[in-house]
């Protein structure tokens, strides 16, 4: 009896062992970069009680902070170390007993080290695959009332969490743990008890986090549209050959196909396991695909792959056969990761690696080390941002929002950070979203100053200043208007502008002309008059009929502008209705990298449907 449960019991400290051994979860100071600052704007939201879904939009929830783990605020940053270190101890528990399964307990020990040492963490859905593990330990053998009753109530306790946190898997967590309870046959009232406990829980954390019940739908609502139009704003425009983004898009798909059937032959223990193993792995694998195939690049596949490796492991199979499911994990693992975590010399050292723990705990019971990491963070990222006297001055004492992306700077300079509700403008892909950043621009009680870089001054090798080659005077369309009528520069240099509020400047905006034409053939724009603007509200362009289905299971097909015959500028397809800003009459604006206006002559859209439609509208500016 005692060495049966000692047997159980050893994955358990195996994986505890694994987890010091490896240890790299830790404390970070702060830093640049588009990455660092939707987590600085994260963090500032909820340390400033901004309302998610009104306030704020983005593709994080109110506990989007625990997935960071840079220290922009003291308490914020212990809460995010705890979560992350109680994520990194569970995963190595997780894959220490997933290995044991076709393993002796000290092979699967070494086997997960190497695994967790190699992978890059930092991409993997550590959360999503933690309930994997858990769905097939729940579901590989028979459990009794007691541990059905106990995973039900961890499960949802683990998922409410998840389902604040990343919106496009927190919620699958909380389907994934449901579908194991389902399968292994919890029973009614088990199954009633995870789905009221999750949402009691998630409520509470909803509520604890400063969000108000009444803002609920709004978060729902904005959340779908964030994830609606991601597949077709998103891909990334790469010179990649098409025949490599082809050939990975064939391996991913064939590795997720793969990973069903591994399912399926998993077997289970009855029709029901086999069916909820299936299910799971179905919807996992789909999820990290689309992650991977919709901005196919290096990093991106690395995620896909990663992740699909430990769901190689997580599944397991029957017999004999269990070997062959680590063979296949090994393949994806070695063959498929074209990003390799940098500091693998030290990551295979568990000498280093636990000191690093004992140093991260040092820092987890010290304030004064805590606010050194952020000290540090601070001063280097003034440095790198650089803001001049004359900048600050016209920022200090104001409220500011930061464009396209560096919210960091409001944080390493402490200024009144009040962003637009989707603070980070190449995210705005969808009309409504547009619309929601073009009322807080234009109302006001929105921000009195804006603070604009030029990412050509910081990276020189941008085909422009925006993201994947946007324009930045149409990311997003109506807000760039906006912005237009409601403010005006008080200072710049190179790299960074100061916008500032004044009142209401433009008149109504008339028609002045309709042009349909053939998909890449160029039309004239009309010339402004004395003191007006004049943009054009694209037709044809966005995603309809079949691309629907393209765009849910590959992405949508790039657009593209092309100003004057030469410059030519990714289309985000839902948004080409909005009103496309084209020519400036003189004075109107400050010619130089921030003007939002290409001055085009003519206009040119490639994709979309064979025939284009571009109404084009006057707007006077005072």
């Amino acid at each position: 009896m005692k060495a049966a449960t000692a047997a159980k019991r050893a994955p358990l400290w195996g994986g505890l062992i694994v987890a010091l051994l490896s240890w790299q979860v830790g404390f970070k100071a702060p830093g640049v970069g588009l990455d660092a600052s939707w987590n600085a704007g994260l963090a500032m939201a909820v340390d400033q009680g901004l309302r998610f879904g009104k306030e704020v939009v983005f593709t994080y929830g109110p506990l989007g902070f625990l997935n960071s783990r840079l220290v922009w605020f003291d308490g914020l940053g212990v809460l995010s170390f705890l979560y992350a270190a109680a994520l990194y101890v569970l995963f190595c528990v997780g894959l220490v007993w997933a290995l044991r399964r076709a393993l002796p307990l000290v092979v699967a020990m070494v086997v997960a080290f190497v695994a967790v040492a190699w992978l890059p963490l930092a991409l993997l859905e550590v959360g999503l695959l933690v309930a994997v593990l858990a769905s097939f330990w729940l579901l590989e053998a028979e459990r009794s009332e007691r541990v059905l009753w106990a995973f039900a109530v961890a499960a949802a306790t683990f998922a409410a969490p998840a389902a604040l946190i990343k919106l496009s898997t927190g919620p699958l967590v909380a389907v994934v743990l449901l579908i194991a309870l389902v399968g292994a046959r919890a029973g009614g009232r088990r199954i009633a008890a995870y789905l009221t406990l999750f949402a009691a829980a998630t409520l509470v954390l909803w509520l604890v986090t400063g969000q108000r019940l009444a803002d609920a739908p709004a978060f729902v609502g904005h959340t779908i549209e964030i994830a609606g139009g991601y597949s077709a704003a998103m891909l990334r425009s790469t010179d990649v050959a098409a025949w490599k983004v082809a050939a990975a898009v064939a391996a991913a798909i064939g590795s997720g196909l793969a990973l069903v059937a591994a399912a399926w032959l998993w077997g289970g223990r009855d029709r029901a396991t086999r069916w909820a193993g299936v299910a799971i792995t179905a919807l996992v694998s789909f999820a990290i695909y689309k992650e991977g195939v919709v901005r196919v690049d290096a990093g991106h596949l690395t995620l896909l792959f990663a992740n699909a490796a430990v769901l190689w492991v997580a599944v397991g199979l029957g017999g004999r056969r269990r070997r062959l499911m680590l063979a296949a994990a090994a393949t994806v693992f070695a063959i498929s990761l074209p990003v390799r975590p940098a500091g693998l010399e030290t990551q295979f050292d568990p000498v280093h690696n636990v000191r690093f723990a004992v140093d991260q705990a040092r820092t987890l019971v010290s304030p004064a080390r805590r606010a050194a990491t952020m000290a540090t963070g601070r001063q280097g990222m003034q440095g790198t941002y650089a803001l001049a006297p004359g900048a600050l001055r016209a920022l200090r004492g104001r409220s500011v929002a930061v464009e396209p992306w560096e919210i960091g700077a409001a944080w390493a300079y402490g200024l009144d950070w009040r962003p637009l509700p989707v603070f980070q403008n190449y995210s705005a892909y969808t009309p409504a979203l547009d619309r929601l950043n073009a009322a807080a621009v234009a109302s006001p009680d929105g921000p009195e100053r804006l603070l604009r870089e030029n990412q050509l001054a910081v990276d020189a090798e941008f085909p422009s200043a925006d993201l994947d080659n946007r324009f930045g005077g149409w990311d997003p369309p109506e807000q760039a208007r906006a912005v237009l009528c409601n403010f005006v520069p008080l200072w710049e240099d190179e790299r960074w502008q100061v916008l500032g509020r004044v009142p209401e400047r433009c008149g109504t905006e008339r028609e002045i002309g309709s042009v349909s034409a053939a998909a890449g053939e160029a039309v004239t724009v009309p010339t402004p008059g004395a003191g007006e603007v004049v943009f054009a509200r694209i037709h044809g362009v966005g995603v309809s009929g079949l691309e629907r289905v393209q765009a849910f299971l590959f992405h949508a097909a790039a657009r593209h502008a092309v100003v004057n015959g030469e410059a030519r500028y990714r289309l985000v397809p839902e948004t080409a209705g909005d009103g496309l800003l084209l020519r400036a009459a003189p004075g109107i604006v400050r010619p130089g990298p921030f003007d939002p206006v290409p001055e085009a002559s003519t206009l040119a859209v490639e994709g979309g449907a064979d025939r284009i439609t571009y109404d084009f509208y006057a707007l006077r500016v005072r």
